[in-house]
C-alpha cells in the first residue's frame, strides 16, 4: 500500500468479525479504530475521518443505512470509502445502500482478503475526487 498511515474504521457490532477484518486491514499498513455502535463510529469518524469505513447494516441502536446516510451528509466525508458488509444479499438491501452513499456492497461470508481489495479500489476513486 502506498500510504502506511492511511485510516480504515470498522463500525460492526461483531467482535470476531471486527478482529478479522482489523487483522487483514493492519497486515496491510492501515491505522484500524473500532466501533461496536453506529453513533460510536459516526462520532469516530467525524472526529477524525478515516479514508475507508466499513460498515455492517445490522446493529443494535443505530441502523447501518442511517450510519451511512448521516456520514454522507457530512462534507468531511466527501473522500470517504464506504464499503457495507451485510449477511443480507437482496437487491432492494444492496441499491439502498448504494442510494444512501454507500461505494460498494460486500455480502457476507466474505474474503478478508477480497473486502480489502474492494476497500483499496473505493479508497482510491474517493481520493481522486476534489
Amino acid at each position: 500500500m502506498e500510504d502506511a498511515k492511511s485510516k480504515v474504521l470498522i463500525i460492526d457490532d461483531d467482535p470476531s468479525l471486527q478482529r478479522l477484518v482489523q487483522v487483514v486491514f493492519e497486515r496491510d499498513g492501515f491505522d484500524v479504530t473500532l466501533a461496536s455502535e453506529g453513533s460510536e463510529g459516526i462520532h469516530l469518524a467525524l472526529m477524525n475521518p478515516p479514508q475507508i469505513v466499513i460498515l455492517d447494516i445490522m446493529m443494535e441502536g443505530l441502523h447501518g443505512f442511517e450510519v451511512c446516510k448521516m456520514l454522507r451528509a457530512n462534507s468531511s466525508m466527501r473522500r470517504t470509502a464506504i464499503i457495507i458488509i451485510s449477511g443480507k444479499s437482496f437487491k432492494p438491501d444492496i441499491d439502498k445502500a448504494m442510494e444512501l452513499g454507500a461505494d460498494a456492497y460486500v455480502v457476507k461470508p466474505f474474503s478478508p482478503k477480497d473486502l480489502l481489495n474492494v476497500a483499496i479500489e473505493h479508497m482510491k476513486k474517493r481520493a481522486g475526487q476534489g
